[in-house]
Formats: C-alpha cells, structure tokens, sequence
C-alpha cells in the first residue's frame, strides 16, 4: 500500500507558501525517490494508479483513484481530471479521477494529467482537509445542510501547458495552484538532471550539440547546458521526439521542460503543434 511522505514550507493552516520553483522541484524529486529508482527515467502510469495514500507535512489521508469512467465538472462537460476532497465523505481522503483517453497518445496524458492533479493532492488537499477539521468560521454559513467540497479541474491539454487559459480571470491563489501543479507535473515525470543526461546519450545522434556553462540560478548550483543545432532545421525537434517515449509524455512536454529548465537557448524557434 505506497504512502507518499513529502514536507514543504506551509502556514499553520497548512496552506503552502509562495515556493519557488526550486522547492517544488525539491518535493517531485522526494516523491521519485519513493516511486522508482534514481535511473529510471518513465514513471509508469500503473506506479501512480497504485498510490494509496498520503503523508504532507504530517497530514495524513488516503488516496481514491479512478482512472476508469469519464470525468465532468461541475456543468456536466468532459473534462480530463480532477482533484477533490469531501469533507462529508467520512475519511479524510483526497479523490483522483482521470478520464480515460483513447488515443495512440492517450497514455501519456493520462499520466500528464494524474500527474497534476496528483500535485494538487500534494500542495491543496492538505489546506483542505486542516480547513474542514475547524469547521465554520464565525461568518460561514453553518446550515447543517450546507454541502461543500473542495475541486481543481484540469479540462483539457492546454490547462497542463499553463497556468491558466488566456484572458481567464482567477483568483490569485488559485493562479498559484494551477503554477505549483503544473511545475510538480513538469519536475516528476522529466526531472532536470534526468533530462539532461537523456540528451547527452541522445543529442548527437540527431545532429544537435551541447554547451556546458554555469549555473545562473543560485538555487539550482552547478553547471547548465544548452543546444544548438545550426545549419540542421528540425534537428532539435527530432531529439524532442526522440526523447517523448524515454519519458512516457508528448513531444511538446519535453519542448516545455527544456525551456524551463533553460536548455533551448532564447532565441531557438518554438512549435506549438502537440505531437
């Protein structure tokens, strides 16, 4: 029965701060630790489906999966998964629910997606849970048959590309929420230093070459790399590709990855086509 236990910098509510993206990578790298070894590269999607549980900064709570039917929001409309903890359910457990997609594709957003909400269940779920623990402020409505839960949706693809669709108005907390699911989605399933060492085994066989430099993020020590493929148009798309199933993601997920972690250099020409 594997239990996840991962700690992060949070108020006496539980409620996460404002983290870098450092720590957020800091609590994928802890939570790799506990599902595979240090060399795989691919997070199976049965490895996720088989969590059972929790431990977030001494909170503990069950994990409810299902990855089996269809999932819709609040409106009835389809979407790829959600989040979600009922404080009237009777446990204290947080509900994974991702639609299943039938796809050639359809795997690897399954995992992207489990992947996210699963953050969400790591950074959100806890605040929830401590939240429905003390019970009505002073000012809430304490209707006993008032029925509130706690939900993040992710409805589509482009909700794991971004923090929020454009022109979208949200609250700045969730803002943040969506930007902490998405780096722990990016930092569990294709971590920097497993990335890098991917391309080193794969980069010059598609044409493209590395420069090794320092570091400029005093967070993150040690030195970078970055790709340049002159003269070779595609070449660096070809290594994305090459490197989407050593990962178990979509080719655009590695693009993304690699700005992130600064391996494209500013200038490199981006194509926004999912493959």
């Amino acid at each position: 029965m594997p239990v996840l236990t991962l700690d992060y910098r949070c108020c006496d509510r539980k409620l996460p701060r404002y983290l870098k993206h450092s720590e957020v990578e800091r609590v994928a790298a802890q939570a790799r630790l506990q599902l595979v070894t240090a060399q795989t590269d691919a997070i199976p999607l049965a490895t996720l489906k088989g969590l059972d549980g929790l431990r977030i900064n001494g909170i503990a709570f069950d994990l409810w999966v299902d990855t089996e039917h269809p999932v819709t929001d609040e409106q009835g409309q389809p979407v790829l998964g959600v989040c979600e903890f009922d404080p009237h359910a009777g446990t204290d457990a947080a509900v994974l629910a991702i639609s299943p997609v039938a796809t050639e594709s359809g795997d690897a957003l399954m995992l992207s997606t489990f992947a996210h909400e699963l953050g969400h269940a790591i950074f959100d779920a806890p605040g929830w849970i401590a939240a429905a623990a003390r019970g009505p402020g002073l000012f809430d409505d304490v209707d006993p048959r008032a029925h509130k839960a706690y939900r993040t949706t992710t409805r589509d693809a482009d909700h794991l590309a971004a923090a929020a669709a454009p022109g979208l108005q949200i609250p700045r907390e969730v803002h943040f929420a969506e930007l902490r699911a998405n780096e722990f989605m990016g930092s569990l399933l294709v971590p920097r230093l497993a990335l890098r060492r991917a391309i080193e085994d794969l980069a010059a066989a598609h044409g493209v070459q590395i420069q090794h430099s320092p570091s400029l993020d005093p967070d993150l020590p040690g030195a970078s790399l970055q790709l340049t493929a002159e003269g070779q148009a595609g070449a660096v798309e070809a290594l994305q590709k090459a490197l989407a199933p050593r990962f178990g993601v979509h080719r655009r997920f590695i693009e993304v990855r690699m700005e992130r972690y600064g391996y494209l250099p500013p200038s490199a020409p981006r194509n926004d086509a999912r493959r």
